[in-house]
């Protein structure tokens, strides 16, 4: 029994050993193990890190390049643009300006025509004024000079006549008057009114011949 125990106890220590033997090499394996998967992780990683620095600086100047050329494409379409855009704007304005000129002539030859005409018109107006107003005032003239001299030949007329009436009037008085005194004379001959006085003379009257005579009875 001792003897199977001690074989026991070897059997347990020798297991134990192997056992420890098989962890300590299992752990040393994991170590190992562990310690080139970081390795190999590491490179990996910084294989990958490094691809992806060379990846990124090769994005960086590729995209850089391209904004670059694009940049600069750009700048060249801006470039050549603003050369047209320019260019064109210049002959714009040239052509405003031409047409500004244009315009400016053909308005002030308009206006130098229209002032030409205008002062014609006026020249024109003011002669045909002027002989108007000439006619007028010698047809005005005309016919003051018409209406004076009828009106002084009336008035004369009128005054002729008056003045006939007046010496007929004074003549036909006169005459009246002559009589009227010839009368009164007459009269203060043959009549006195503060005596008695008697009158003589004839009659003389024509025969009638009477037919038949009635006399009324007198009531």
């Amino acid at each position: 029994m001792f003897d199977k125990k001690l074989n026991i106890f070897d059997q347990i220590d020798a297991y134990t050993k192997y056992e420890d033997d098989a962890l300590l090499l299992l752990k040393a394996d994991k170590s190992e193990l562990i310690d080139a998967y970081w390795k190999t992780e590491a490179d990996e990683l910084l294989a990958l890190k490094l691809n992806i620095s060379d990846q990124i600086d090769e994005y960086n100047k590729t995209e850089a390049d391209a904004l670059l050329d694009n940049k600069l494409n750009i700048s060249d379409q801006i470039d050549t643009y603003n050369k047209t855009e320019v260019g064109a704007l210049i002959d714009y304005k040239l052509i405003i300006f031409d047409q500004i000129d244009a315009y400016t002539k053909i308005y002030d030859d308009a206006l130098l025509l229209l002032k030409a005409d205008k002062t014609e018109l006026i020249d024109t107006y003011n002669k045909t004024e002027a002989d108007a107003f000439r006619d007028d005032k010698f047809n005005i003239t005309d016919q003051i000079d018409a209406y004076s001299k009828t009106e002084a030949d009336a008035l004369l007329d009128d005054k002729l006549n008056i003045s006939d009436q007046i010496d007929a009037y004074n003549k036909i008085e006169d005459d009246a008057l002559l009589l009227l005194m010839a009368d009164r004379t007459k009269l203060a001959d043959y009549v006195n009114l503060s005596t008695t006085q008697a009158i003589i003379g004839t009659k003389q009257f024509n025969i009638i011949a009477i037919a038949s005579a009635s006399k009324m009875e007198q009531k």
